[in-house]
């Protein structure tokens, strides 16, 4: 069974769609790198996955329990259910400046999943551990540089314990000299077999970690594939053009 299946999935903003007919699965373990160009439906792919933004037509499955079937949402309660299994990092780090490192962390699983502080801190000192901030715990993100930030969203969305990870462009509010250290973390995680879908512009990232790729192109998958199949010998030629643009 798929972690997630997305099935026709239709989404329009006003008058215009921006996602049509949009339809992929993703096995456990894989990491689907999502690329194309900017205003192609990425990021409202993602969205509507956690359930961020509400789909006019299809379905979404996360281990067989549907989030929308046919255009119709489940119950709150339910849904609930199906996004707990998901953790989503953004473009902007959205960390709350009031709070240090390690309550940013454990803030959501307290509420949320109400579960004792000496889980939590062990957790979260793990955490901290796996993304190379142990030494900033108490730290308060005005005092963090972009990238380390943006290494304790990676930590505080796996504080969930998520089955699935969404990553919405996690390096683009990046100067280039901190992009390698996120980039290393989500490499670690995707040698570790976590499960991913990350929209990225990083072609480097996307040929070397991804189990697949997804391009997509004015709110349609245009072309999906191994790596080496869509960076080399691309068979759309929508998909030859972008690769073209973004890879001189």
């Amino acid at each position: 069974m798929a972690v997630i299946e997305a099935t026709n999935l239709k989404k329009s903003f006003t008058q215009q769609e921006v996602l049509k007919d949009i339809s992929f699965k993703v096995e456990q373990g894989e990491v689907i790198a999502v690329i194309g160009s900017s205003g192609s439906g990425k990021s409202t792919l993602l969205r509507c996955l956690i359930d961020l933004e509400k789909v006019d037509g299809g379905s979404i499955h996360m281990d067989g329990s549907p989030l929308v079937e046919d255009g119709v949402y489940c119950s709150k309660k339910q849904a609930r259910q199906v996004t707990e299994k998901m953790g989503m990092v953004f473009q902007q780090f959205n960390l709350f400046p009031n709070l240090n490192v390690r309550d940013n962390l454990m803030l959501a699983p307290r509420l949320v999943k109400k579960e004792p502080d000496q889980v939590l801190q062990e957790r979260a000192t793990r955490l901290l551990q796996k993304v190379g901030l142990s030494h900033k715990d108490t730290a308060y993100p005005s005092l963090l540089s972009g990238g380390e930030q943006q290494r304790v969203a990676i930590a505080r969305a796996l504080m969930m314990e998520p089955e699935l990870l969404l990553f919405d462009e996690p390096t683009s509010s990046l100067d280039p000299e901190l992009t390698g250290e996120v980039l290393q973390v989500i490499r670690q995680l995707a040698q570790e077999r976590m499960t991913m879908i990350v929209v990225t512009h990083e072609m480097g990232f996307a040929r070397e970690a991804a189990s697949r790729v997804i391009f997509m192109d004015q709110g349609r998958i245009e072309e999906e594939g191994p790596p080496e199949q869509i960076f080399n010998t691309p068979r759309q030629e929508r998909t030859k053009l972008f690769l073209n643009s973004v890879l001189k």
